[in-house]
């Protein structure tokens, strides 16, 4: 397979990292340009449906926001509970990137001694207003005080890889903070899929998955677990999500149509409403092992054999 896989906007390609594997941005995009599109630009794309839905519903406060953190509680969170609960050494555990703390509370919840720390400020005020403990710090900051922040059984990275231009060294500091054994529980969109390519050509639209420049790299199942196990840590247990690119291929064409793409989600919620638990998850760990899903939700065990 060539190196330069796609081409974007704005003077990017889309390129295989040579070290790593995954797909990534080059050239990497600035300290500077990325400080000045979070600042001027991020939040109103989402207010727009053009980034980060999740987190658009749930900014959108009432009723809506209430269904999505219900959606979330039942799906992803109670998901990310269960296999900590089975695979990490104990029940210590970091939220990196947390938001507002949603993911962080529901683990307190559920009998984990969970934290979390986000860069944030406005984030972390919301939080800490609702009780969770959550930290105003990056990931380096935290790293950096030392003895105190070590000893974790798990780190979560939801949403964390695809955004930071150097993967790895944010998985060195995570290991870094890791008991022996501890485990690394990180989520990132399921890009470059068979099925989201067949998607694709059927609507006969560009990648509307590549987004500059905040979206920097570009994971499948494979190359997430490839970058692990170059860093020393081994996959236990791995699951895709709902695959939203059947939709497209049904005839819904959610792509850029933020009202159709509601529609869609709603028809999503309502499927994983309607069957149990361990069957949705069942159902979801195949889909991972044929590299289908939405996103890649993935747990490694450092130095697992």
């Amino acid at each position: 397979m060539p190196l330069e896989v796609s081409v974007s906007d704005k003077g990017f390609r889309v390129v295989r990292d040579p070290t790593y594997e995954y797909r990534r941005l080059e050239p990497l995009p600035s300290d500077e340009e990325l400080r000045g599109f979070y600042q001027s630009q991020y939040y109103h794309l989402i207010r727009k449906g053009g980034r980060a839905p999740e987190l658009r519903r749930l900014m959108a406060g009432g009723q809506e926001a209430d269904r999505e953190r219900s959606w979330l509680r039942s799906t992803l969170y109670a998901d990310i509970s269960h296999v900590l609960g089975e695979l990490a050494p104990g029940k210590r555990v970091l939220d990196v990137g947390c938001g507002t703390g949603e993911l962080v509370g529901f683990l307190v919840e559920n009998g984990f001694a969970a934290e979390g720390i986000e860069p944030s400020a406005d984030a972390v005020a919301i939080a800490k207003d609702r009780g969770r403990p959550v930290r105003n710090l990056a990931l380096e900051e935290f790293v950096s005080e030392g003895s105190e922040t070590a000893g974790f059984d798990a780190v979560v990275l939801i949403n964390v890889l695809e955004h930071v231009p150097d993967p790895a060294q944010v998985i060195e500091l995570c290991k870094a903070i890791l008991k022996p054994e501890g485990v690394i529980c990180a989520r990132v969109p399921n890009d470059f899929s068979e099925i989201q390519l067949a998607a694709q050509k059927q609507v006969g639209k560009r990648e509307w998955w590549v987004v500059v420049p905040d979206h920097i790299n570009y994971f499948d199942f494979a190359s997430l677990e490839a970058l692990f196990k170059r860093l020393g840590f081994g996959v236990v247990y791995a699951q895709g999500d709902f695959p939203m690119e059947l939709l497209l291929l049904m005839g819904f064409d959610y792509v850029g149509d933020p009202e159709m793409g509601s529609q869609c989600h709603r028809r999503r919620c309502r499927f994983e409403a309607g069957i149990p638990a361990d069957l949705r998850r069942r159902i979801y760990r195949s889909l991972a092992g044929a590299g289908v899903g939405r996103n890649c939700l993935t747990f490694a065990r450092l130095d697992a054999r």
